[in-house]
């Protein structure tokens, strides 16, 4: 047993919890009215599930749209799939949550950022240099739904602050 609540994984969970609910939600009924997500996630995480070809052409992350064109929403309790178009060809990703890095529906302009799961990742990273960084999410997306900067948009809710670093030592 330890001497503290581990209030950051706690934290951390929770905010998970509500990106798999409403995954959930939409997977069973649909996305209802005007609400749709942007999902930035760690491509080159070796747990990712997707077709080389199309992590090739990515970098450190990628956003995807779930919004009008989208199929096949699975959930688990380690992570999603879904099927999407790149290019006009459909492809079938897995997204583990333990890879997803933010969450934003900007209909309601509601957000959430993991950098836990940022910090562990950049934990367990090859010693190698990565392919260029940022975000591909105009290419990653349709046309029409690829989203201008959805990581600037995104409110900065939902960071866990350590309050060691604001007590007396």
């Amino acid at each position: 047993m330890t001497n503290t609540l581990d209030y950051q994984t706690m934290t951390h969970n929770a905010m998970m919890s509500i990106v798999r609910d409403a995954l959930e939600s939409v997977a069973q009924d649909g996305l209802p009215g005007e609400h749709h997500f942007y999902i930035t996630f760690a491509p080159q995480h070796p747990s990712v599930g997707m077709p080389d070809d199309l992590r090739a052409r990515q970098g450190d992350e990628m956003t995807i749209v779930l919004q009008h064109q989208f199929e096949n929403l699975i959930i688990s309790d380690l992570g999603f799939q879904v099927d999407l178009a790149f290019d006009g060809i459909e492809q079938t990703l897995r997204i583990p949550f333990t890879t997803v890095l933010a969450f934003f529906d900007p209909s309601v302009e509601f957000g959430l950022r993991f950098p836990a799961n940022q910090e562990q990742m950049l934990d367990e990273a090859p010693s190698a240099p990565s392919a260029s960084a940022g975000s591909s999410a105009a290419e990653s997306a349709s046309e029409d739904e690829a989203p201008d900067t959805p990581e600037a948009e995104a409110p900065k809710t939902g960071e866990v602050v350590n309050l060691d670093t604001f007590r007396d030592k």
